[in-house]
């Protein structure tokens, strides 16, 4: 699908949707590729005379790092984050091309943050004239998604160190308490993984506004701005790698807390075996086949045994609740 955004004689900016067979009007700013067929990129590449990517070359472009201009047309690929409202969130290659007055974007995926610029940029067309300008726009809309992804996991690490952390937590009901921890894990394991995510966007993100910062066509007012979006991308890089030492530290205190409960059982069995062990002996040593036994012959022989047996028990009880071992 081709959507194209005019700069029209009065100022305004206008979205419209062309076929591979319409022509490109001199008058576009940007030229959004969205998962485009063969006879798309070729109109597109006949037309502006820029080259378009296939997806193989996307995928490269991103794996490498590969960052390059031609004939005076800047090739800029970043990791952008999609599939936020699955279980697994993922990231995918955006190419952005540059040329002097207009910006062609190439995707494969519908990021919330290309539908927000779309939507801000016909609101508020007197920011945006060229190519450039709509770049930096996009990207702006870009981290603030991305910062909003990152505000995602800063809230529910805050609600997983209540249900870690919690007073209740070791009072709890024991299979309730190891139903919750296998949800915590499970949980932190989603808010790792969206972190990771974020992380790899914004590592991509940052060498892209390195390069384009240097790109010749960029007026002084757009490489402020770009400064001022490397700024924020460093900061939601230092909160990425606070974050992911959160998690890393929960995940420890979740573990911790499947040992303290596993330790209570250990300890139950343990105490239980204790309890046992003097019994055990008395029954064992009047389980011995001799012949001169004496108690054997007693009247009050089986009676004394259970009251051994019984005193036996009771009093590792009474000692271990006197030392708070109970």
């Amino acid at each position: 699908m081709i959507t194209l955004f005019r700069k029209l004689s009065d100022g305004k900016i206008v979205a419209e949707t062309i076929t591979a067979d319409d022509k490109v009007p001199e008058d576009v700013i940007w030229i959004d590729l969205y998962n485009p067929s063969a006879a798309e990129e070729q109109s597109i590449e006949a037309q502006t005379g820029v080259e378009i990517l296939t997806r193989e070359e996307v995928w490269k472009n991103q794996v490498l790092n590969r960052f390059y201009t031609e004939n005076d047309i800047s090739y800029m690929t970043a990791a952008i984050i999609t599939k936020l409202e699955t279980p697994y969130p993922q990231t995918s290659a955006v190419t952005f091309i540059l040329a002097e007055n207009y910006l062609v974007t190439l995707r494969y995926i519908m990021p919330t943050s290309f539908n927000n610029f779309s939507q801000r940029m016909l609101k508020n067309y007197k920011h945006f004239y060229k190519g450039c300008e709509v770049l930096e726009g996009l990207l702006e809309e870009i981290i603030t998604r991305v910062a909003y992804n990152s505000e995602i996991v800063v809230n529910e690490l805050d609600k997983l160190s209540h249900d870690i952390f919690g007073a209740d937590v070791l009072d709890t009901d024991k299979k309730n308490q190891s139903t919750a921890m296998k949800m915590v894990l499970k949980r932190l394991g989603a808010a790792a993984d969206l972190n990771s995510q974020i992380n790899e966007s914004l590592h991509s993100l940052s060498r892209m506004l390195i390069f384009f910062k240097q790109v010749p066509s960029v007026s002084p007012q757009v490489s402020v701005a770009i400064s001022t979006l490397m700024t924020d991308v460093n900061s939601l890089t230092q909160q990425v790698s606070f974050l992911s030492d959160k998690v890393t530290f929960q995940l420890d205190a979740t573990l911790g807390v499947i040992n303290v409960e596993q330790n209570q059982i250990v300890k139950i069995f343990t105490i239980v075996a204790v309890f046992f062990m003097p019994p055990t002996l008395i029954s064992s040593v009047y389980g011995m086949n001799f012949q001169h036994m004496p108690e054997l012959e007693w009247v009050i022989g089986y009676p004394l045994a259970l009251v051994m047996l019984l005193v036996s028990s009771i009093v590792p009880f009474v000692y271990f609740r006197k030392r708070g071992w109970l």
